[in-house]
Parts: structure tokens; sequence; C-alpha cells
């Protein structure tokens, strides 16, 4: 092989590398935004709790799946918000 053709074959392997890094990283991002982060009878029912934002702030802050991380800042954020307002 050629100087230019081993050029070539490592451009292309680079890219190839580079595109299933890209792929990977995007399957992931797809996965656990199309995943529920908890039940929708327990969301429904920390909702009514807690409220929509309070409980929506949570889901976003938690861990993905970590039920009681979600209730504990669901109930942060609600206290704080009603303590804010006396």
């Amino acid at each position: 092989m050629t100087p230019s053709q081993l050029g070539a074959v490592f451009g292309w392997g680079t890219a190839l590398i580079g595109l299933a890094a890209v792929a990977a990283a995007a399957g992931a991002v797809v996965r656990s935004s199309l995943s529920n982060p908890i039940p929708y009878q327990k969301r429904r029912e920390l909702e009514e709790k807690y409220g929509y934002w309070a409980v929506k702030t949570a889901i976003g802050v938690c861990p993905h799946d970590d039920i009681r991380c979600i209730e504990r800042e669901a109930k942060r954020l609600y206290e704080s918000r009603v303590l804010r307002r006396t």
C-alpha cells in the first residue's frame, strides 16, 4: 500500500469510529427521553400533593428512577414556595 492509500484507510476508519460513537450517544439520549422516570399513578399522586411544577422540576433534578429523591425534592420545592408566600 502506498502512503496515500494508508492515509485514506486511516481517515475512513476514524470517520467510522466517530459515527459509531455519535450513534451510541444519540441512542442513549433517545432511550432516556422516551422512558418514564416514575410510574404514572405515583406521578399523579405526587402532583396532587405538591403540584405539577414541583414534581416536574424534581424529575428534572433527581436521578432517573429514584422515586424517593423525586418525592423528597417535590416536597422541598412545594414547602419553599408555600413558605415564601406567607
